[in-house]
């Protein structure tokens, strides 16, 4: 009998490419739930997924208008955001896959995609082992579990996977300029443009310095290979531009016709909000708590990560290959300056970057670069015992990626979706056309409508392309105008009189109408925006039809262009050898990985991935948290107090007591509902003053992670993060935090059961700060601790005010009160108004040294006041008062009923 044998793979072939591709199968299984990831994005882009099916089934080749987005008004969401991940998905549902199916199977090729090609990348440069442990650490990075389970758009998890090959690509053309390596570039650059805008962004100012970089190294040695080097990763990049013309030339020059044009006016204090703290980029994520509803996952570049990649650098360095550790270490820097709030002008100083409005969206690019230098932490070791150290990296990377795993739990069906599904989901959410700030808004007409009313909404499921006559103009005037649908996009009218009829659709350049199959004018009439056609007495067939714009069809041009030269590049192109590495390979450095390093990898993957799929994820809580409803397991201080009858909130967790001025201070809230919630709400969370008399902090976003409350329920609990940056002007002083919960829609505050609107936790927040930097006018010393710098004396109205500028000189160990006396002529006391420094705001024992307090204090402007005597006294009498060291008589200082101005040093 003969044996059975399996076919030899190729000589050559790598087994690395398939322990890449198995990676990621741990972390895919616990996704393919029994519905979509209730992500923030997610429904919405299976919704869009849907639409492009029934587009292109429709014959649509590419779709740009989707006439029943934004409430069945019509939205050009195709033509401005790219549509490449939901043409895809489009492609899925004519084969008979669904949306939501779709989804999930364009998101786990997302993630198989982008562990091959970091290992691709890292090949480039490293030995197979080190490779590897790159494509385990790009592919477990807490950024792409973040996405998978919070975020939830996939065409950022899509345009993420394409980064490691763009920047491979761009390494292969100038390391072998070939007519085929030109694509290498091309297709990644071309997937990234057509996918997710923002991720392009970001890409370009990385991928840009590589593309002179690359092909400066690659000719190091024939400096005159330079320009050719560099003019095929430039023709390759150019190639990828071209390419994805068919959406960027009309969404460049049709931007004008929608609100984003004008940007968003909030851009800037959302950018501010969103920045990391330097305890967060390299942090370790704790474990979800299952009743938390919220449960938002970190975004950081993860704590294993960052200690692979510092291991990585020095491997390099030790290796003396310098260039090589220079230019991810330098990347990664200006990846994590980028990330925290100092780098906030820089984000302003790059055109148009602040639109990216967060500045986790790098954690993507990050996460690349991580894996390149933690993949290089292996060179420490000799060649012979990499493998081993590689077969043990990856528990330990695994292990640091667990709590990300499972994420929510929530998984919302979506099988079998229609057009009415979508309305009907706008309405839920207030996602309009499917995006977050309704930015897609065409620009004719004073006001965009959202009626109340679809109509006749039940024909959208079998009829969801469908244009009708805008209904309320139907009934307001129900003898003189009728409409009838004969078609999908024809309707007979009928009119008493000639008259503009309205269509339940938003106008857009490229819209075409016929009446009685002539062609005629169509417009956008001045109240809303509608398409718009006149019509003459009698009845008459309107057609409509969405043809599309000029630039429109030039892009597409443009890009079947690009297809036919990609096509000649490949034919014409001559058959070359492999590429080299970027770097000459080591003697000892295996360029492929063996059968059983790779055997034990991708087995302990598929092996892992079916017991936590089988048995850990729905049968165990482990490497998971489940608080009780009303004690959350990372509540720091518990407060139990209701707020109305639809919240209590059980407590808070607090790591700050201080805070400086332009500072950021966060807190923790957990809330529990008291009842099931049919109404939304959102908390708001401030910096108050002691006398809550002014805030110098403000928080007030929509609930938890921009979610609503409408079926919150008593069994769970929500953690409710507040960060909050404190004013540049905010003086020195002492601040407590005020929760207050509101009704979103009729702004009612909730009271307490003691009838306040507030909650004041309480902990004590310092201010910390200098103060204002004043000239020392006066010099006036009041015992050892506090000096008078200046004072300024001004009429206002009735009023004097008095304002003092206090220096400390050391601390304070009592409580202090102001002398403000007002004397007459011969220097009796006609006015007073003794008060603590600050008032309640900030108590004397708390004042630091070096700070200038500025205290203002006011008297009646009395005709007969001559001079102002004042002073400091406590419970034992008044503080002893010199100038220029000389004692001064009464320890009371006389100012006169004069303006002085205090001026800067």
């Amino acid at each position: 009998m003969r044996r059975l044998t399996l076919p030899p793979l190729p000589r050559r072939f790598d087994l690395g490419w398939i322990a890449a591709a198995l990676l990621p199968l741990i972390g895919i299984l616990p996704t393919l739930g029994d519905g979509v990831i209730n992500a923030a994005d997610g429904p919405l882009h299976v919704h869009r997924i849907r639409a492009m099916t029934i587009l292109l089934e429709s014959g649509n080749l590419w779709p740009r208008w989707v006439p029943y987005f934004h409430i069945g008004f019509g939205y050009p969401i195709f033509n401005y955001y790219p549509p490449g991940v939901f043409y895809l998905g489009g492609l899925l549902g004519m084969i008979g896959i669904d949306a939501q199916t779709a989804f999930a199977l364009l998101a786990a090729l997302a993630w198989i995609l982008g562990s091959v090609g970091t290992y691709a990348l890292a090949k480039r440069m490293l030995p197979a082992p080190g490779s590897l442990l790159a494509a385990m650490l790009w592919s477990y990075a807490p950024s792409r579990l973040f996405e998978v389970w919070h975020q939830g758009s996939l065409p950022q998890i899509m345009a993420a996977a394409l980064l490691p090959w763009l920047l491979y690509g761009i390494v292969r053309v100038a390391g072998q300029p070939t007519r085929r390596n030109l694509l290498a570039a091309a297709l990644p650059l071309a997937g990234i443009l057509l996918t997710h805008l923002p991720i392009a962004y970001i890409a370009a100012l990385y991928a840009g310095p590589l593309a002179l970089i690359a092909p400066l190294w690659a000719a190091r040695r024939r400096w005159h290979e330079f320009p050719r080097r560099f003019g095929y990763t430039a023709a390759g990049l150019l190639l990828g531009v071209a390419l994805a013309a068919i959406y960027f030339v009309p969404m460049a020059l049709e931007l004008h016709h929608v609100s984003a044009a004008s940007g968003a006016e909030d851009n800037v204090s959302y950018l501010k909000s969103n920045f990391l703290q330097p305890d967060e980029v390299f942090f370790q994520p704790r474990p979800i708590d299952l009743t938390d509803m919220s449960s938002g996952l970190p975004t950081t570049l993860g704590l294993v990560g960052g200690i692979l990649a510092l291991g990585g650098l020095l491997a390099l360095l030790i290796k003396r290959r310098y260039a090589l550790a220079a230019l991810p270490a330098l990347a990664l820097a200006f990846t994590v300056f980028m990330l925290l709030p100092e780098s906030l002008d820089v984000w302003l100083a790059i055109p148009f970057f602040r639109q990216l409005r967060a500045p986790e969206r790098l954690l993507r690019i990050g996460a690349v670069l991580i894996a390149l230098l933690g993949g290089a932490s292996l060179l420490l070791l000799p060649a012979r015992r990499r493998t081993l150290a590689l077969i043990a990296a990856l528990p330990v990377v695994l292990l640091s990626a667990i709590p990300l795993f499972y994420g929510n739990d929530d998984f919302i069906p979506m099988r079998d979706l229609t057009a009415l599904d979508e309305i009907e989901f706008e309405w839920a959410t207030y996602v309009w056309g499917t995006t977050s700030y309704d930015e897609f808004d065409p620009v004719w007409g004073e006001s965009i409508p959202r009626p109340g009313e679809v109509p006749e909404p039940e024909l959208y499921r079998t009829d969801p392309l469908r244009l009708v006559a805008y209904r309320l103009d139907l009934i307001r005037h129900p003898d003189e105008l009728q409409a009838e649908e004969l078609s999908t996009d024809t309707i007979r009218i009928t009119t008493t009189a000639a008259r503009p009829v309205r269509f339940h659709q938003y106008y857009f350049p490229g819209w075409e109408a016929t009446l009685d199959g002539e062609p005629v004018e169509v417009y956008a009439e001045d109240e809303m925006g509608l398409l718009t056609v006149d019509v003459p007495a009698g009845e008459h067939v309107v057609r409509l039809r969405y043809a599309g714009t000029t630039a429109q069809q030039v892009g597409a041009a443009v890009t079947l262009l690009a297809i036919a030269a990609a096509a000649a590049l490949v034919i014409t192109d001559r058959a070359s050898r492999p590429a080299p590495a970027i770097t000459p390979p080591e003697r000892d450095r295996p360029r492929s990985l063996n059968l059983r390093p790779a055997a034990i990898i991708g087995l302990t993957a598929i092996v892992f991935a079916a017991l936590n799929a089988a048995y850990i994820t729905p049968k165990t809580n482990w490497f998971r948290r489940q608080s009780p409803s009303n004690d959350p397991v990372y509540m720091q201080q518990p407060v139990h107090q209701p707020f109305g009858d639809a919240f209590e909130l059980l407590g808070y967790t607090l790591h700050q007591d201080s805070v400086r001025p332009g500072g950021w201070l966060t807190v923790t809230l957990y809330w529990r509902p008291l009842r099931p919630l049919d109404a939304r709400y959102h908390p708001r969370v401030q910096l108050v003053n002691l006398g809550v008399s002014e805030a110098w902090a403000n928080n007030e976003p929509f609930f938890p992670g921009g979610s609503h409350t409408v079926g919150y329920t008593p069994d769970r609990f929500t953690s409710d993060i507040h960060t909050m940056q404190i004013r540049d002007s905010a003086p020195p002083h002492l601040g407590r935090i005020s929760v207050q919960m509101i009704h979103s829609e009729s702004g009612e505050v909730l009271r307490l059961p003691d009838g306040a609107d507030r909650l004041l936790l309480d902990p004590l927040i310092r201010v910390r700060g200098g103060g204002p930097d004043v000239a020392n006018a006066l010099d006036y010393r009041l015992g050892d601790a506090v000096e008078l710098r200046c004072a300024s004396v001004e009429p206002q109205g009735d009023q004097l005010s008095i304002t003092l500028y206090w220096r400390v000189r050391e601390r304070v160990d009592r409580d202090l009160t102001v002398m403000v006396h007002g004397l007459d002529a011969a220097g009796n006391l006609i006015e007073q108004n003794d008060r603590p420094p600050l008032g309640p705001d900030y108590p004397a024992p708390f004042w630091q040294s070096g700070q200038t307090l500025v205290d203002r204090h006011t008297l009646p402007a009395n005709p007969d006041l001559d001079a102002i005597a004042i002073g400091l006294y406590s419970a034992e009498g008044r503080l002893r008062v010199t100038h220029n060291g000389d004692a001064v008589p009464d320890d009371r200082i006389l100012l006169p009923i004069e303006a002085r101005t205090c001026t800067g040093d």
